[in-house]
This record gives C-alpha cells, structure tokens and sequence, in this order.
C-alpha cells in the first residue's frame, strides 16, 4: 500500500501483517512514516495504492463500514487533544457514544483514571493539565473503550520519568493479559525490545527489518 503527499511516497508497503494479540514497536527516524502507517492503520487517514485488510475482510472507505471498525481500533496521538470539559468527562465520552449505561461509565472511567494515576484529577478541567498529564488522560479514553487494538505514536514521549513505568506496564497487560493488539512508535530502542513481541523498523516510507521473540502465531488482524 502507498500513501503520497506532495509527490513524495510516504508510506510503501508492499506487504505487512500484523498477529493478532501481538505488541509491535515500531521505529525508525523522523519522517519515516510511522505516524502516517498508524493512522491508516486506524483507518483515520486512506492508501493512495493498495487496500488494508482487517480481521479478514477488506477495510471500505465510507462512513457505514469505517464507524464500526473505529470503535474496535482506537489511536493514541503523541499530542492528544482534550476536550474542554472535565478529565472524568473527557474518559467519559466514548462510552457515552456506545451507549453505556451511566453506572457502568462511572466504574469504568474510575478503573481507567486509576490505572494512569489521574483519578485524583477526574474534576480538573482537560485544558489546564500538563503535557504527560494529558497522555496519561487520552490513554485512559482509550483503555476506556476496551478496543481489539491499540495504536499508540510515541506513547512515553512526554510522560514523566515517574509515571512512565505506569504506562509501560500497561501496555504490557494489555497485550499479553487483556489480548489486544498493540503497535506502538517509539524512538527508544530499550523500550521497544522490553515491551515488544514483534519490531519494525521503518525507513524512507518502507519496512525495512522486522524481528520478533519466537512466540505461536495467533493469526493476522491487519
């Protein structure tokens, strides 16, 4: 699959597969492509070239077939934008789209605060906290939704040293206890080899060197 902007390919992919409930790290230098393959991935952004599979069936670009894929895949940006409301309404949100009955949104967006260490902050307003403060809140969103997988760019690059163990081991459980599938982008090579199960390293728009700890494969997702 390609995706090009400005004459230029970003993203060329002849062929990748991604296993379900597998944790990929996903590296390489700025410019890459690696926040353009995770959106595609997320189904936020479309190949110029080629066609995306998921869970088996070819990924169609109109509003009837993307909502539901969106709600299984959820994408964590590297600058993620809160809502001007308050942090327990911002993790609220995406539960009150699917229609989750108010008690069950109560328990869990206090489940998700907790695990990230923002519960004490469920009533501050989203605009007024720090840059690591705001990852920790948009992972919680998305832990929130329970998706099949998780795609996160740059997931520990602006939280603080102190609760960047918070996030990591999250990521973990979520992979290897809760099933999901995970890619993360990351700049850090000791991170990728201690939460990863499969690495890619992008360059130039391509995948140029994948290796990964002998593990069953479980089947593809992507």
């Amino acid at each position: 699959m390609k995706r090009i902007h400005g004459g230029r390919a970003i993203v060329d992919i002849e062929r990748l597969a991604i296993e379900s409930g597998k944790i990929y790290a996903l590296t390489g230098p700025n410019g890459a492509g690696k926040t353009t393959l995770l959106q595609m991935l997320a189904f936020i952004d479309r190949p110029d070239a080629g066609t995306i599979k998921f869970a088996g069936g070819l990924v169609e670009y109109d509003e009837k077939h993307l909502q539901p894929l969106r709600r299984r895949v959820v994408m964590v940006d590297q600058q993620p934008i809160l809502f001007s409301m308050s942090v327990f309404a911002n993790v609220e949100l995406p539960l009150k789209l699917r229609n989750v009955k108010p008690a069950e949104r109560k328990a869990l967006v206090e489940e998700a605060l907790r695990k990230v260490d923002m519960l004490a902050y469920s009533d501050a307003l989203g605009g007024r906290l720090s840059g690591g403060e705001i990852q920790r809140v948009a992972f919680a969103r998305a832990l929130v939704c329970r998706p099949e997988v998780l795609l996160l760019d740059e997931p520990t690059s602006n939280i603080d040293k102190q609760h960047q163990p918070i996030i990591e081991e999250l990521i973990r459980k979520a992979g290897s206890e809760e099933g999901v599938s995970i890619i993360f982008s990351t700049h850090n090579l000791q991170l990728a080899d201690q939460l990863a199960n499969r690495h890619l390293t992008m360059e130039s728009g391509r995948v140029e060197h994948a290796k990964s700890r002998r593990e069953p494969d479980k089947g593809s997702i992507y």
